[in-house]
């Protein structure tokens, strides 16, 4: 992954950790404490965290969070876990505009 990429990441908040076999992972605390983390791979860092955050649903993520409110940093309410989705769909989306434009430059 390039140096500028892992900046751009920094910058915002977000955390790289490097997998094996050409994937790394991007992490960040949402504003309710969720540890929120996705796997992309390096070759296509960009477009892939452009696509992840295309592709992100809050109420897929609701759904899936729902069951487990109120335990394991998840939020006690519909409501809290709703709006916490929404940020990071917001926090993704910034995160993917800002890496995109580093990329743009390069052309």
């Amino acid at each position: 992954m390039e140096a500028k990429y892992r900046e751009v990441c920094e910058g915002l908040g977000w955390v790289v950790y490097k997998y094996e076999a050409g994937l790394v992972e991007v992490s960040k605390h949402s504003p309710a404490g969720e540890d929120f983390f996705f796997g992309v791979s390096v070759e296509n860092f960009v477009d892939e965290v452009k696509q992840y955050a295309t592709d992100f649903d809050v109420d897929d993520h609701v759904e899936l969070l729902a069951d487990n409110r109120g335990t394991n940093g998840v939020p006690g309410s519909f409501c809290e876990l709703v709006e916490d989705a929404e940020a990071i769909k917001d926090m993704l989306q910034e995160l993917a505009i800002a890496l995109a434009k580093v990329k743009d430059t390069e052309i």
